[in-house]
């Protein structure tokens, strides 16, 4: 089990979710506004389970899970049976620096985890609830004892409005405490500082792996990216065992793909293109206008047609022209950049 210390949390986070979360990645928009919120109050809580599936991703504070009957405690333990690919962790909050959430990421034995809390978790004895209120900055905070809440959690919501925070309140808070002191020094001893790409390197590997799929020129698709690669025209592939690869070419393909559980691959280069395809028009125009690219792309076809070039200069001219053509919306056809460049040179 790896751990990350004193990173970047929501980049870390983020690339983890890119490369196991299929679908609903926008769950972690909510993710980064409680960890976000939490990093900028020091008196909170700085202490959180993230959780990451197939179908989106969980991020709860560390002593909610541990309370028995709370929606935490519930989801954190839902997700033990299920066919989707879990991935846990833990998330230590240290300071806030230049807008970024610092601290600790520990990847956790899910199944064991879940094991720990049903152990050691606590029952509610009561709850304070925090209503918006227009009068005050801080809310308007009531108590409730955990029965009466959770009979009348909707008349509650009628009669003092909508809920901003709720904490759960236990019989014995230091007991709980405890346990999770005992929870974070076990995480501590039970994993090895890591270097993130290498350990998303590894976890894309073990999951093609699993698929049936051993050769290592693929990276993860999400099948979002995939109907992105197929409208740009980007290579993009469906991968079956024993190293199966098929181009995608509709979007009939994926949707069917996706319905028997298929994985999806781009190579290196690639992805890379498609990303930067993705990105704003204005990223894209940074170091090149539209004028400029095509002039590019047209000594580039001259280039190649010229004879005067060794195989790997070609290659690396047709990689060029390959990319460009994905750019540009509609590059001339090469006979039309050819005359053009023979034009330029009578004159």
């Amino acid at each position: 089990m790896m751990r990350f210390e004193n990173v970047d949390v929501i980049d870390t986070l983020r690339k983890i979710m890119q490369h196991n979360t299929e679908h609903y990645q926008s769950d972690f928009e909510y993710d980064i506004a409680r960890l976000q919120r939490a990093a900028e109050d020091s008196r909170g809580s700085r202490c959180f389970l993230w959780l990451s599936r197939g179908f989106g991703t969980w991020c709860f504070e560390e002593r909610d899970v541990y309370i028995r009957n709370t929606h935490a405690f519930n989801t954190w333990d839902y997700y033990n049976h299920s066919s989707e690919n879990v991935k846990a962790f833990a998330v230590e909050i240290e300071a806030l620096q230049d807008k970024a959430v610092v601290g600790h990421v520990f990847e956790l034995d899910y199944k064991t985890h879940i094991e720990d809390v049903r152990k050691n978790s606590f029952n509610a004895q009561s709850v304070e609830a925090v209503f918006k209120h227009p009068d005050s900055n801080n809310g308007y905070i009531r108590k409730f004892d955990i029965d009466e809440y959770n009979t009348n959690w909707y008349s509650i919501g009628q009669r003092y409005g909508e809920i901003e925070t709720l904490r759960y309140e236990v019989g014995d808070e230091q007991r709980l405490q405890d346990v999770l002191g005992k929870a974070r020094q076990i995480r501590i001893l039970n994993t090895t500082a890591g270097n993130l790409d290498e350990y998303i390197a590894a976890m894309v590997k073990e999951r093609f792996h699993s698929y049936g799929y051993t050769r290592d020129d693929m990276v993860f698709t999400t099948p979002g990216d995939v109907f992105d690669a197929l409208e740009h025209k980007v290579p993009v592939y469906m991968l079956s065992k024993d190293n199966i690869r098929e181009p995608v070419i509709s979007t009939d393909e994926i949707s069917y793909h996706i319905f028997h559980k298929g994985i999806f691959g781009m190579t290196p280069e690639d992805k890379r293109l498609l990303e930067y395809l993705l990105a704003l028009p204005e990223n894209r125009a940074e170091l090149f206008n539209r004028t400029e690219l095509n002039k590019i792309y047209t000594l580039a076809i001259a280039a190649g047609q010229s004879g005067d070039l060794d195989k790997t200069a070609l290659k690396t001219l047709e990689a060029i022209v390959y990319k460009l053509d994905r750019v540009l919306p509609a590059p001339l056809e090469p006979a039309e950049n050819v005359r053009e460049k023979d034009e330029e040179l009578e004159v």
